[in-house]
């Protein structure tokens, strides 16, 4: 927090010093993959399982909500994949993806076999990762938080999202117009939210 003294909102200066905290723990491993001559072997994936909290010191903007939501700010976060000769530089991918993608991906990385008959809600991403295409074009990405006595739930495919919070009525939004969800779009398209 000592790095952070302009920040005058000690949640969020809290907030600044644990990703300062994350930041020289990644750079420390990688130093330490550097010295042993195994950064070039390594695949190194770096992303957040949520939304940064609101109440401490997070700020997801332009999103709309944060941790345990199922709006975006509760579930979109950024990732990386490093791994020089195999991961392109630069490159941007703007498909979801999900942590459950990380299992089938590692082991078609590593020459693993699923054990047979297993079912994965994961996909192996890579080779669409690669090409820049989405994984899940035809397929549902879902979201489910918990409540007393409901669930807050979303589902997305493509640009278009359904969310239902609250035990509110369903509400659609496309996500490629609108990444904010503010507009509701389901008395709109009322096949698409039936679907």
């Amino acid at each position: 927090m000592a790095q952070f003294p302009e920040i005058k909102d000690p949640k969020r200066r809290t907030y600044a010093g644990m990703v300062y905290a994350v930041d020289r723990g990644v750079g420390r491993l990688v130093q330490a993959l550097k010295e042993t001559g195994a950064l070039d072997q390594t695949l190194i994936v770096f992303f957040s399982d949520n939304g940064g909290k609101l109440g401490l010191g997070a700020n997801n903007f332009p999103l709309r909500e944060g941790k345990g939501s199922a709006f975006e700010g509760g579930t979109r976060v950024p990732m990386f994949f490093h791994w020089p000769g195999q991961v392109p530089a630069g490159r941007t991918f703007q498909y979801p993806v999900s942590a459950l993608d990380l299992y089938p991906t590692f082991a078609n990385l590593a020459g693993a076999a699923i054990p047979e008959g297993k079912t994965l809600d994961g996909l192996d991403l890579w080779k669409d990762f690669l090409e820049g295409r989405n994984p899940r074009a035809d397929s549902l990405l879902f979201v489910t938080r918990h409540r007393n006595g409901y669930h807050d739930v979303s589902a997305r495919l493509g640009g278009w999202k359904i969310c239902r919070v609250s035990n509110q009525p369903w509400k659609l939004f496309n996500l490629e117009q609108d990444i904010s969800e503010k507009l509701d779009l389901s008395t709109r398209h009322p096949d698409r939210v039936k679907s």
